[in-house]
């Protein structure tokens, strides 16, 4: 089936392209242009040394090229994507498990030099023993060339690591973050061996499968980064971009030599020649052996280094800083309480969002007992497993009272607490929501603060789901505070509630495109 439509299309392909060339306007501007369309068309002729393989190549490394500097120069211009990355670290922090941690750990050690170097060099062996001392070579010089490129750049960005109160590990270089060292080479190393089995692997789903998990795998290490929290996310993408196009302009290289040497008897015969004369000399052990020698080894000493560095057998997890509070009292409150922090809670971009409408004066133990009392549930974290049961409960009409939701960032941070209060429907799609943080403030030295915003979840974007748990909110966000104000007052355990302007009237989007309007206003609640 697949071949028929691969001729079909061919054939669709091939007639439209004559009836192109034979349209009476283009014949006039090709006979017009004469050379310029001759170059056009060996350009794009896979047969020609320097045809469409070269052009490919060229345009694939122009592309990835141009985004590594838009990137770089978005650095040096704080574009939005470069001050989103303390915003992403944050979130990312808060889906940390140990299990999750240490298989992040062993991706990010797949590319350090004490475990990388010593493969590249056994790809290298392995292609000098395949009679392929020119791509040995050059698999050498594009490796430890792209090094050099990437040490060259982060000397001239000089971009400090992440906070260590978001890192899991403590690299040595605190100030060459950008970009990814071990992203870059990932792409480069794993890219080019990638390319070697597509070249030379006779079997499809072999290579196939080589590739895709290949590439899997350069995006897990690249990732691992940000999980460990040792480098910004843009730092890994600028590693992605700029690894890609070293690769492409490598594999163009290759590609170009390739096709300049097809069809010349002599080489071929000295390959043969060569190829027996190795042969000899690893006395008849066939190269794929050797292969899967060289493979299960450096698994196997990629693993010792792991067992010898990982976070069972090395202090390397960093705790959060913990910042100093700010001692405040009746008489700073409200006017002392925003004087140096932000109003809204915020997107991941950093655009404004929900205004703070929600204040609490109180430890977190009576804060939790209140909202119990009140009938609010702490929401689940966000992993594959909730995610799928928020899923499967709303496609079935089944009630997940504590379904997980979208963090929501206030101050570059998520927020520390999550309830939601079901409905009379009790369903995943209707619930009333609060997010809450711990705000940096000791009332009159013993109390904690705790800012949030509140709103009422409608019903699931079935289109998102699946991805993320997102909501369609009710934009009049101000009832949602009315009724936390009913709840907890039907407690007993309010002291006092007070009221006070935090932003002005304003209507806007929350981080899912939903519309919401407030009158900008908060309620203080003072615990018993």
């Amino acid at each position: 089936m697949l071949k028929k439509v691969k001729k079909v299309t061919k054939s669709v392909v091939k007639s439209a392209a004559q009836g192109v060339r034979n349209d009476p306007e283009v014949r006039k501007i090709v006979d017009k242009y004469p050379r310029t369309f001759r170059f056009i068309k060996k350009r794009l002729t896979p047969d020609e040394r320097f045809g469409l393989y070269l052009t490919m190549g060229v345009l694939v490394t122009a592309i990835f090229g141009y985004l590594f500097l838009k990137i770089l120069f978005g650095f040096f211009t704080q574009d939005p994507l470069i001050l989103s990355d303390l915003r992403i670290l944050n979130v990312v922090s808060d889906f940390r498990t140990p299990g999750i941690s240490e298989i992040m750990l062993f991706f990010t050690y797949l590319c350090d030099k004490s475990v990388a170097y010593p493969g590249v060099l056994l790809v290298a062996v392995f292609l000098y023993l395949g009679n392929k001392w020119q791509y040995s070579l050059a698999f050498l010089v594009s490796i430890f060339s792209g090094e050099a490129f990437l040490k060259a750049v982060k000397i001239l960005a000089e971009r400090k690591r992440p906070p260590l109160g978001v890192a899991l590990v403590k690299e040595e270089s605190l100030d060459q973050s950008f970009p990814s060292g071990h992203a870059f080479l990932a792409v480069t190393f794993f890219g080019l061996v990638g390319y070697f089995i597509y070249r030379w692997v006779r079997n499809r789903a072999v290579r196939v499968a080589a590739v895709s998990l290949l590439g899997l795998l350069i995006l897990a290490i690249g990732a691992s980064r940000i999980y460990l929290g040792v480098h910004w996310p843009s730092d890994v993408l600028a590693s992605w971009t700029a690894g890609a196009a070293w690769l492409a302009m490598t594999m163009t290289v290759l590609e170009v030599r390739r096709k300049f040497n097809e069809g010349k008897r002599r080489i071929g015969e000295q390959e043969t020649k060569d190829r027996k004369t190795i042969n000899s000399v690893i006395k008849g052990v066939s190269l794929s052996t050797i292969g899967i020698a060289f493979l299960v080894f450096w698994i196997g000493f990629a693993a010792y280094y792991y067992s010898r560095h990982s976070f069972r057998t090395s202090p390397l997890i960093q705790g959060r800083e913990e910042k100093p509070k700010i001692l405040i009292n009746q008489e700073d409150i409200p006017d002392g309480l925003f004087a140096n922090l932000p109003r809204v809670s915020e997107t991941i971009s950093g655009k404004p969002q929900e205004p703070i409408h929600i204040v609490i004066i109180g430890d977190k133990e009576r804060v939790e007992e209140i909202l119990k009392q009140a009938g609010w549930l702490p929401s689940d974290r966000i992993n594959m497993k909730n995610v799928w049961r928020l899923v499967m409960a709303e496609l079935e009409g089944k009630p997940y009272p504590r379904a997980p939701g979208v963090p929501s960032l206030w101050d570059a941070v998520p927020n520390d607490l999550a309830y939601e209060k079901p409905t009379e429907s009790n369903s995943v799609g209707e619930r009333h929501h609060l997010h809450l943080w711990e705000a940096p403030f000791s009332y009159e030295d013993r109390e904690d603060v705790w800012f949030g915003t509140a709103h009422f979840d409608r019903a699931v974007k079935r289109a998102y789901s699946i991805i993320l748990p997102t909501h369609t909110i009710d934009p009049a966000i101000d009832v949602e505070r009315e009724n936390i104000k009913s709840d907890f007052i039907r407690t007993g355990k309010i002291e006092k509630v007070e009221e006070f302007q935090v932003v002005s009237p304003t209507l806007g989007k929350n981080q899912s495109g939903d519309l919401f309007f407030t009158d900008g206003k908060a309620l203080i609640f003072y615990l018993r």
